[in-house]
């Protein structure tokens, strides 16, 4: 088997969901005064590396920094693990099906003290 060819082979792209933790950079209003938050994030990638690339692009805009992204995965894989996801988690669902370019991300939970 030509392993250097499995290496460059191209991975379809998937509905990924991930938790994207954000901390606020110089110029940020988006979290008022809060430390950081939690945000779900859904859009089109073949990875979880495109997954994190995608989640930067968008949050760099709002002047946020992205320090981690938790359960990382395609949309289908945790819908057959874990069934049906909430409303809100399903809205940002159907918002991004549709759409090949779509960065959709849910309500910030936002945090006040920094207990890392």
């Amino acid at each position: 088997m030509n392993t250097e060819f499995m290496k460059h082979t191209v991975q379809p792209k998937q509905l990924w969901i991930g938790l994207v933790e954000v901390r606020p950079l110089q110029g940020c209003d988006a979290l008022e005064d809060a430390k950081g938050a939690f945000v779900n994030i859904v859009t089109w990638a073949a990875n979880a590396i495109e997954l994190k690339q995608k989640a930067t692009l968008v949050f760099e805009k709002l002047h946020l920094f992205v320090a981690a992204i938790e359960n990382a995965e395609p949309v289908e894989e945790r819908r057959e693990r874990e069934g049906d996801f909430e409303d809100t988690i399903e809205d940002i669902i159907s918002r991004a099906e549709g759409n090949p370019n779509a960065i959709i991300y849910s309500t910030f939970h936002l945090f006040k003290r920094d207990d890392a």
